[in-house]
Order: C-alpha cells, then structure tokens, then sequence
C-alpha cells in the first residue's frame, strides 16, 4: 500500500519566532501524485509590542489554506489550516516547491519569514514485481485434464506512484482469474491466479506447447513482466497400466472415515481397516482392494496370502477417489507389505498389482528389519507402478529364498531414502532369483543413507538398485529410463547382466556395474549398455573415494554404447570407465565399446587384466574429452592386456604432456606410440572445443525449464512424479536428450 508521507512539523509555539532560520512543514510525493491529504495546523503568535499583519505567498499555488491573512495583536494567536491541492500540486514538475506565511517587523520595517511549508516533487517511478520467477509448468492427457489446473503469482507495486495493471494470457488456452486488472497504490499487492481453459487446452495436439501470462501496463499497454506458460500434452494412457474390471471382480473399498460394520463394497460404503477390506479378497478372483487418496492409514497391507486369475485379470492394491495425492501408509517399524509363506489354498501368489500407494517406514531409524515390499514366494506376474516407498531398510526386496520369481516389473515409482545402520542393507531395489525383470521409468534417490539418522552413512554395500549374479541370478532383466540419484554406493548393480538402456545417473559413487561381483556368474554374463548419461560422481566416504562410471567385468559378451559420462565434480578417484576381470578372474570378452563421449571427468579409463582375461574388446568412435586434468586417458594396469583390445577411429584429447597421453603398465606413451600396440586404425586427436555446451549439468537443465538451477531442486521436483502428476520433462528421457544436445547428438 501507499507509504504515507506525513507532514514533518517543526513549528513550536512563540520559539518559532526566536530561531534565526524559519520552522519547515514538509510534504513530498511523486509528479503527478497522490500526495498527502490530511490537513495540518499551526499556530502563529505575535511576540512584539505592536499588532502585525500576517499573509500567506505562494507560486505556484499548491496549498489551500483555511486563511491567507489576518492581523495579530500582541501577545495573541491563532490557528492555520493547510491542506495539498491535490489537483494543483499533480501538474508540478520534479523539484522543491515553498509557501510562506510572513510579516512586517513593526520596528524594522522587514519581512519575517514565520513558517515556511515546503512541497518535494520527486519523479514518477512505476515499479511492478511478479513473483515468484518459475514457468508455470502443467500436463495432462490430450483432451485433458491438466494438473496443476491454476498458478498464483503476487505482483508486488515497488514503484512510488499508483500502477494500473492488466493479466492476460497470451493464448487462448492461457488466462488470469479475476481480478485480472486493477490498481495497486504504493508498496501495495495482490495475487493474480493464472489457469488453464481446459476445453481451448483440450482441443491441442500431443507435444509440448509454449504460452505466457503477461502482466502490461493498462494506461500505456507496456509490456511489465511475463512468465512462461508450459503444457505438456500427453497421448492418452501415456505408458500407464490400465486395468478394467472383470465381471466377477469385487472391488473393496478403505477409507479412514469409513466402518468396518460397512460391507466395503462401494465408495460410500468403505471399511475403515485394511484388515477388514482384505478379509474380503478371494484366492484366485481379479479382486480389487482399493484405498482413498488423500487419506493416511497407520498401519501396513501386512501379509498379502491371495493371487489373481491371469496376468490380464490380477488382483489389484490401489487407490479410488479424486485428488492428487496418494493414500499414505505409515507402516512405523514394519514392512509395507510381504509374501513371505504360502499355505494350501495359496502354494504360489500370482498376479498381483500394486499400484498409486505411498509407502513410509515413519518411525525406523536403524533398528529392526522393514521393508516397503517384501516378496519371498514363488510367483508369477508382480507389477508394482506408481507407488512412492521411502524410509526402509529395502524399499522393494525380491530375494533368493522361496522360489524364482517371474515377470516382475517396477515401474514409474519414486524409490527413496531406504538406509541401514547395520549389515549389508539399505537399497531402494534389491532382486534375486527373478525372470524376466522390468525396471522401467522409476526415479531413485538418495538411497543406502540417512544424514538425519545416526550412523544411517554411506556404505560399499549399500546401492540404488542390486541385481544379484551367481546361483540366484536374474535372468530376463531390462533396466531402462530411470533416474538414478545419490546412491551411497551403485546406482545400479548389474551383476545378472541384462540390458540397461537410457538412465540418468546423477551423483552416484559408482554409477554403473555390468556383470562383476563377490560370486560371479559362470562363465560370464551378456550386457548391453546403451544411451546412459552419467553426470557427477561422489565418494562413499573418506575411506572410500569413488567418482566411477561405467564399470565391467565377469562379461562373456556384450556391447557398451552411445552412453556419456561427463562432468564429474566431487569424486576423489574419478574413473569414468574400466573394465576388467572380477573376482573369479573371469575378465572381459566379445565386447564392443563404441560412441561413447567421456568428458571432463578427469581420469583415466582402466582397462584391467592380463592376457587372458581381455580379449577381443573393440573400442571404437569413442571420444576421450580429458579436458580437466592431467590423467591419462586410459590406463593399461597391465601391459600384457594390450593384445586383446583393438582400437579404431577414437578420438582423444588430454591436457597431459602428449607423450603421457596413455599409460601402459608403468610406461608412459603418445597417442601414436599407445595406437602401434592396440593396432590402433584411424584415432585421431580432439579439437579443443568439439561440442557446443559440453558443460551442461542436471542444474543447467532444471534452470531451462524454469526451475531453480541445483541438482537438489531438480531431484525434489522429480519425487514429485506420479500419474496424477506426471511431467515429463522430469523424466530420464528429456533430461538426456537435454545432456545430448550440448554434446551435438540426438538420443539414438
């Protein structure tokens, strides 16, 4: 609101009369106004022996008062009234401005200023903030609804004249809820509701569309401020698993304000425990046990002793209702829910989802044993898709014991925050003994440590995602589009080899393990690792130092391609690629690694290995961007491994002396003198500029798409991530054709 600028007074009786320099009343505003209008008074006084004749001179006129003249006796006074001409004084140009009130001295004959009031014009300033600064960022299906619906900003008059505003959309899908225009006084503000007109927004073809709320000046149209307006159409479905009742499906409904003395069987009807509505799913029906969104249950799904029909008729754990939220369970020290025995009636548990819940560990900190989901029987057909599980010792564990688990698949979940303070624990996902493993589009953060729970640190055993190799192998396993962020050790641990294609990984000590391991599979495994970025790299601990890329061993066959590794900041021992034997001693074999870009990590890539343990590896149209150190560019720890790697058409640049561009044993060498003993054909080295943004980081992309500038910022958005609320430039994909870009490439 206005800041008032109230009449500073310094005229004190008869003393007025004693100083040598007049008393001054004050007022100021800005050209053309508002200026003060509460009027002020004075009192003047005749302090001589005679009568004097008193008159108010101005120019120009600015004040009205209630008197310009009048006669005072001696010893007498009287009151004068002054008020701003509010009209008079808007037309006054920027400077100072004075009225006087005097008189005759009646011996001297000289005018005596009594009072002066004084007017200060400063220039106009129309200031207007809009706040805060981010895109307004919605999504939805084609035809809709788009979430969020609405975005608030405050605008914010700084300036110190009255402004006069307008909200707009710049397209017609785009508008500001009323009040749309106004005038906001000095230091004044006011909210401004921009939404979406979900029918003009229903009507726009799938893709991503760029609008802006404007906010203009009225009386002049000038353009204040803007802030961008995205909408993210969506083909409908979008990737989500859909699911339709059968015609014998009982759909039981929980609510916390429901009745257990309720039949459950419609929304106004709801039981009030879970226990109540489980009591009422039937062995071998594609029954549904549905919980209200928005609501928080203290307790967990516990044991789960029921199988669907088939894998197009499961049984379904999920959620019913409006809203965006999940319903919450807030399981305290026990697991959210668990397979872990069978009886007569259930000998296996088969198709089973467990979509759209929340799942926390509230109350753990280190001792007992939850986990979000815990499955140990055999079985057929798990989905587990738009679920939030933080705060476990395993946020989802399927281990070895009960039996081989089939068509497992985890998809679009949030995985976070699962720690240990003991043992080898503390991973978001940990899988063993499983067929045909999908883990699809989840985003995993800050998992296998807890900094606000003591002794919850960091670990070597401690990973986002463990898929375990030997007699309990995976087989099957696809690992794809995840967003993998601040594991304490792995990101992902891919003993069982498999595929891992287009993931983000952000900030892991270890970002990517291909086959290896403590028990190795026989005879190595098979990898494909194709279209992963790799950004940062940390240590585990002081102990610990890591900054590790993309590391193979135990491999039979295999192919490493079109990933990146780039802009490793923190890591204390940065390799951003090695390959070697593991610790059966089984090394690398029948692998080509092609197109990959390795950039400003900072050391070199480790090739492990005697001759018998690397054979027939291709490195081929790599480039080798040693642009931050001194380190080799790759690091033969054996000279003898030489032999079993063939280079061709790479491309390399270090900061290193040239002839130490390479390392082979203990001997240094050129890129000429390193290619004669890998048969090197083509290699050639790196322009010191070869891409465009190479520097682009996770921080650099959430600031493109109107969001903080942090790698922290980016992650709290993207735990965000549900069907209710899926944006998907918060997905792995958009983030690495971001990454890509600044190298020249687009996603293969």
């Amino acid at each position: 609101m206005w800041l008032a600028l109230a009449w500073a007074m310094f005229l004190s009786g008869s003393q007025a009369f004693a100083q040598s320099a007049p008393p001054v009343v004050s007022v100021a505003g800005p050209q053309g106004g508002p200026f003060p209008t509460s009027p002020v008074s004075v009192n003047l006084s005749n302090p001589h022996s005679a009568p004097i004749q008193w008159a108010v001179s101005q120019d120009p006129e600015w004040l009205s008062f209630s008197r310009r003249r009048g006669i005072l006796q001696p010893g007498a006074g009287g009151q004068l009234t002054a008020t701003v001409d509010q009209s008079n004084a808007a037309t006054l140009s920027p400077g100072v401005y004075d009225a006087r009130v005097q008189y005759r001295h009646p011996t001297t004959q000289q005018r005596v200023t009594m009072v002066i009031f004084r007017l200060t014009v400063s220039a106009a300033n129309y200031s207007l903030v809009v706040t805060p600064g981010n895109a307004y960022t919605a999504q939805g299906p084609v035809g809709g609804p788009f979430t969020p619906a609405t975005q608030s900003y405050t605008l914010q008059n700084t300036g110190n004249v009255p402004f006069d505003w307008t909200a707009s959309g710049n397209t017609p899908w785009i508008f500001a809820q009323a009040p749309s225009s106004g005038v906001l006084a000095p230091g004044a503000s006011t909210s401004v509701v921009v939404a979406l007109n979900q029918t003009v927004a229903g009507a726009l073809p799938v893709g991503l569309h760029v609008g802006a709320f404007v906010v203009r000046r009225t009386s002049t149209a000038a353009l204040v401020d803007y802030r961008p307006v995205r909408l993210d159409v969506q083909a409908p479905n979008t990737g989500w698993t859909d699911f339709t009742p059968s015609a014998d499906t009982r759909v039981v409904y929980v609510s916390t304000s429901g009745n257990d003395a309720n039949n459950g069987l419609s929304p106004n009807t709801p039981k009030r425990t879970i226990s109540a509505g489980k009591a009422l799913i039937r062995h071998g029906f594609p029954d549904w046990l549905l919980l209200k969104r928005g609501d928080v249950f203290d307790s967990p799904i516990g044991q789960w002793i029921t199988s669907g029909r088939s894998a197009s008729e499961p049984q379904l754990i999920g959620a019913y209702g409006a809203g965006t939220q999940r319903p919450l369970l807030r399981t305290g020290n026990q697991s959210g829910i668990h397979i872990m025995g069978s009886s007569s009636s259930a000998p296996q548990i088969n198709h089973i989802a467990i979509v759209g819940l929340e799942m926390w560990a509230h109350t753990y900190n280190g001792t007992g044993a939850p986990y979000g989901l815990f499955w140990v029987l055999e079985s057929n057909g798990l989905l587990v898709e738009d679920c939030y599980i933080r705060g476990y010792q395993i946020n989802i564990s399927i281990p070895g014991m009960g039996g081989r688990k089939r068509d497992v698949k985890i998809r679009r979940n949030v995985l976070a925050d699962a720690f240990a303070t003991t043992g080898s624990v503390g991973h978001a996902i940990y899988m063993e003994n499983c067929d045909n493993l999908l883990i699809e589009e989840n985003v995993l953060d800050r998992n296998g440590w807890n900094p606000s729970v003591p002794g919850a640190v960091p670990s070597i055993f401690r990973h986002g995602i463990y898929i375990q190799a030997g007699a309990g192998a995976c087989t099957g396993v696809v690992v794809r589009r995840n967003i993998i962020s601040n594991s304490s050790s792995h990101g992902l641990q891919l003993r069982s080899g498999g595929v891992a294609e287009d993931n983000l990984f952000l900030r892991n000590s270890i970002a990517l393990t291909l086959g290896g391991g403590h028990d190795p599979s026989a005879g190595g495994v098979n990898i494909v690792a194709k279209g992963n970025v790799v950004l940062d790299g940390k240590n585990i601990d002081a102990a610990n130092p890591r900054g590790w890329g993309i590391d193979a061993s135990n491999v039979s066959s295999g192919t490493i391609a079109y990933n990146i590794v780039a802009n490793q900041g923190t890591g204390t021992f940065p390799i951003p690629m090695g390959i070697g034997p593991a610790a059966s001693g089984f090394g690398v074999f029948n692998t080509v690694i092609e197109r990959n870009i390795i950039s400003g990590w900072g050391g070199p890539m480790m090739i492990n290995g005697n001759s018998s343990q690397i054979s027939n590896v291709l490195l081929r149209n790599n480039d080798f961007n040693q642009n931050v150190s001194t380190s080799h560019i790759i690091d033969h720890m054996q000279s003898s491994n030489t032999g079993g790697l063939d280079s061709v058409g790479n491309r390399f640049r270090s900061l290193a002396a040239s002839n130490a561009w390479m390392r082979v044993g203990s001997a240094n060498h050129s890129l000429a003198g390193w290619g004669s003993l890998v048969g090197d054909v083509g290699s050639t080295a790196l322009p010191t500029n070869p891409y465009p943004d190479a520097g682009r980081s996770i921080a650099s992309y959430h600031q493109s798409i109107g969001g903080t500038p942090s790698h922290d910022a980016f992650m709290a958005q993207a735990r965000l991530q549900s069907r209710a609320y899926w944006r998907s430039q918060y997905t792995a994909s958009a983030a690495i054709a971001y990454i890509r870009a600044g190298f020249g490439l687009v996603v293969p």
